[in-house]
């Protein structure tokens, strides 16, 4: 997959996780630091999946550096944005690992279907 795509596909992952996010809280309003770091955020992420294509490591290996990479941003972000208190609390770190789940699930489940779509397709061009 090309760069820009990971991108792209990391801006929508997270920028969906984000507004989930807003709907939960009871002020659902951000400021331009907030939006501007999940927009970093969700672009590395979306970058560092290059991390899976590199056929040498194994699956789970990959999740895990992918998981420290994120964390490192996620830490940076927070100390540029002054949340460096915040962070080492339960709550944060909590969210973090609970965010990092969900947008795991969603990558997941959006490649698994392409697989199964890419495989539909190759039975039908075996078949034809």
């Amino acid at each position: 997959m090309q760069l820009k795509n990971r991108l792209f596909s990391g801006l929508g992952t997270g920028a969906f996780i984000y507004l989930i996010v807003l709907l939960s809280r009871k002020n659902i309003i951000s400021s331009e630091a907030e939006i501007i770091s999940v927009l970093i955020i969700s672009a590395c992420a979306g970058i560092f999946t290059i991390i899976f294509d590199i056929e040498k490591i194994n699956y789970l290996f990959a999740l895990v550096i992918h998981f420290i990479m994120m964390f490192l941003v996620v830490f940076s972000i927070s100390l540029y944005n002054n949340w460096s208190d915040y962070f080492l609390s339960i709550d944060f770190l909590g969210g973090f690992l609970l965010l990092y789940l969900f947008a795991w699930i969603i990558t997941f489940t959006k490649s698994k279907k392409e697989a199964n779509e890419l495989n539909s397709l190759l039975k039908q061009i075996r078949n034809f």
